[in-house]
């Protein structure tokens, strides 16, 4: 399918972030590969292609195209799906406006079912169960089936009998946990700029005058004056609807619509010996790209290295 495009803006600009993502990616080559998935010969062909007057937009795209674009594009590019999928939608390639929280994380969710976990099945990890511990009717992601049975659940690490636990006949829907993407509160710094930070006080997102950056979870920020966080004593937990609304509220202020690295963490937690979210991050730091270029008020988190 050739993906119509009013000009070159948006794919030179999604080439300069995949670019920034990648080790040693030439301009060139990514400009080629986007020309590619989009359905074109070539960059040569995509150019021509490319009418200033024309009210043609991808806006209409739906996800299904998007996640093939962006599986096309990590694959062609050897470059993880989650650094694509980001660079994809900063660029605004696909769509005129960008894609709202619910969908980024229907798009992550869709591609570690097809790339991480497989096919759901009993006692298969990455399967969506119930928990029906104490009554309740909980979906959580398996981990490790057994005695005891471990699940991560939206907030989190949990263990449960190996009967409490229910693979449903019917597929449940996949999730991207709360605990990975949903902001906890704020720290405010010596400089004026604003981090926020995860459930487990891991940096998510760094905020000066009106710019947002991505945040490595393995990042120690200095500096910090004051902590806030969207959740109060005695209005129900860190993930209830109010803090919720707050959090997401608050991304919303600084136009921050993607996903945090914290969640590319994901994958780690299913692996062997893993048992905390401080885990997932020391593999995901050892796994990974890694910036060299750092915030001036961040230095590597020490606990993270060790």
């Amino acid at each position: 399918m050739r993906i119509q495009l009013p000009n070159l803006d948006r794919p030179k600009q999604a080439a300069k972030y995949l670019v920034r993502a990648a080790t040693n990616l030439k301009l060139s080559y990514a400009h080629e590969a986007l020309a590619s998935v989009l359905g074109y010969r070539d960059w040569h062909d995509l150019s021509g292609s490319c009418h200033h007057d024309r009210q043609t937009s991808p806006g209409d795209l739906c996800l299904e195209d998007a996640l093939r674009v962006i599986l096309e594009l990590a694959d062609a590019l050897r470059l993880p799906y989650a650094e694509v999928q980001y660079a994809v939608s900063k660029a605004r390639l696909l769509r005129e406006t960008p894609w709202s929280l619910d969908e980024q994380m229907t798009l992550r969710a869709w591609i570690w079912r097809r790339r991480l976990f497989g096919p759901p099945g009993r006692g298969r990890p990455g399967t969506v169960v119930k928990d029906k511990a104490y009554g309740a009717n909980t979906p959580a992601y398996l981990r490790r089936a057994g005695r005891p049975t471990y699940l991560f659940f939206d907030t989190g690490f949990g263990e449960r009998a190996d009967f409490e636990v229910v693979t449903p006949r019917r597929t449940l829907s996949d999730f991207v946990p709360s605990r990975l993407w949903l902001p906890y509160g704020v720290w405010k710094l010596k400089d004026g700029s604003e981090v926020i930070f995860s459930r487990d006080y891991f940096p998510t997102w760094g905020i000066w005058d009106d710019r947002v950056q991505r945040l490595a979870p393995w990042l120690w920020i200095n500096g910090i004056v004051d902590q806030s966080h969207f959740w109060k004593a005695g209005i129900g937990g860190w993930t209830s609807s109010s803090a919720r609304e707050m959090a997401i509220a608050h991304l919303a202020v600084h136009r921050i619509f993607e996903l945090p690295r914290l969640t590319d963490a994901m994958p780690h937690l299913f692996e062997a010996a893993v048992d905390s979210m401080e885990d997932g991050v020391r593999r995901l730091y050892a796994a990974g790209r890694r910036d060299t270029t750092l915030p001036s008020y961040a230095e590597l988190n020490k606990r993270i290295l060790r």
